[in-house]
């Protein structure tokens, strides 16, 4: 007879449950365990459930729960009634009551603690108790360490519960075992990172987290968020460095807005170099991105057309000179940059380095840069790794991303 009723306890809760996370073992010696008087009550509460007595039998399963002295096995199968009841009536408070107290015997195989875990965090999850949900994330971890999808679940509950630096290591590592198999991990996971530390004002975390969004997922909208947030990782960076970043967002595809285009061109006028404010603003145009009918838009393009045309002008006399004060080279180089003559820019550059007066952070970064562009990737690499300090270091990490696609 203890065989009958605990087979059908079983058999019901596994049907209920729509998984096999109640396949326990019902060996005789197991049963035997069993004390007569929870027996007896099951057996009524078993009976009561038959004739469609459910309040009676979750009210006959509480005085069940209160007998003194009950066994591990009296509290488990108690509990695995108690879960038929639940579920039957779909009592999401009564089903959590169970499977907890499934879980606290310790008789849930290994096999079947990873669903009895998830689905505990669901319904705390539906209750919207992320505390609870976070501590059953927890819980499953520790079963399935390696377990990818858990991980950037828990990492999502420390973000909800303002855990910043938890979820961050949390979602990377996510993200390492997710790849640990041979694959990308999801764009999505890796937008988190840099979202997490971003907002999180974490300026160590942001740089990482950029740089692997853009590698793994070097697309003109993730370049555009990472540099963004590169430039506040790094907010005391000095103007002149706000070229060679406006630089590589044109070279990665990332000016795709009206706004985009038009602070490239103002921010390079007003740094005095008017070849890229032109050819930025031709870009845009030729994209349909700039509307030229536009009172802006048509007085910045004149200022550029015109200054730069000073400037190319200005060309021929500057080359000489530069023979006798290499220090007019990178300035020369900056000219032809603009103009995408990125080899002649280079050997201006490669002129510039080493003289007196000359950042050669500064002059390697541009170097490499042009080179890059003009498909020297072997060159640009070299060039990069010169590049020591600050911004202009980590700007060349980006441009190593750029060159490595």
């Amino acid at each position: 007879m203890t065989h009958r009723i605990i087979a059908t306890v079983l058999i019901a809760s596994v049907c209920l449950f729509a998984s096999p996370i109640l396949a326990q073992s019902t060996e005789a010696g197991q049963e035997s365990s069993l004390s007569k008087p929870v027996l007896a009550a099951l057996r009524e509460v078993q009976k009561l459930q038959a004739e469609g007595d459910t309040e009676k039998a979750v009210a006959r399963i509480a005085e069940i729960e209160a007998f003194p002295s009950l066994s591990i096995d009296d509290i488990y199968f108690t509990a695995a009634v108690k879960l038929n009841l639940a579920m039957a009536t779909r009592n999401s408070r009564l089903i959590e009551d169970a499977l907890v107290k499934m879980l606290s015997t310790g008789k849930v195989s290994a096999a079947d603690q990873p669903n009895f875990l998830k689905r505990l965090s669901s319904l705390a999850l539906q209750r919207q108790d992320f505390k609870a949900a976070t501590k059953f994330f927890e819980q499953l971890l520790a079963l399935s360490p390696n377990d990818a999808e858990v991980m950037i679940s828990l990492g999502d509950l420390y973000l909800r519960e303002k855990h910043n630096s938890k979820a961050l290591a949390m979602t990377n590592r996510a993200i390492v075992a997710y790849e640990a198999a041979g694959a990308v991990a999801p764009e999505a996971w890796y937008r988190r990172v840099l979202s997490i530390a971003y907002d999180s004002r974490t300026p160590d975390a942001i740089q990482p987290a950029a740089l692997a969004l853009v590698a793994a997922y070097p697309n003109p909208v993730n370049w555009r968020d990472s540099l963004r947030a590169l430039r506040v990782r790094y907010p005391e960076s000095v103007e002149p460095a706000e070229l060679d970043l406006w630089r590589l967002r044109a070279a990665t595809g990332s000016l795709n807005t009206e706004r985009d285009f038009v602070d490239f061109a103002e921010t390079t006028l007003r740094l005095g170099f008017p070849s890229d404010a032109e050819t930025a603003l031709k870009q845009g145009i030729a994209k349909g991105i700039l509307n030229t009918s536009k009172p802006l838009i048509s007085e910045i393009i004149a200022t550029a057309s015109n200054q730069a045309s000073v400037q190319k002008a200005s060309l021929p006399r500057l080359e000489r000179e530069a023979t006798s004060n290499r220090k007019l080279a990178l300035n020369i180089g900056d000219i032809y940059f603009g103009y995408g003559e990125f080899s002649r820019a280079a050997s201006m550059y490669r002129m510039a380095i080493g003289e007196v007066g000359i950042d050669p952070s500064v002059a390697n970064l541009r170097l490499g840069a042009a080179l890059a562009r003009a498909g020297d990737k072997a060159g640009a690499r070299a060039a990069f790794t010169r590049v020591n300090g600050g911004f202009s270091e980590a700007l060349a990490r980006y441009w190593m991303v750029f060159v490595g696609r």
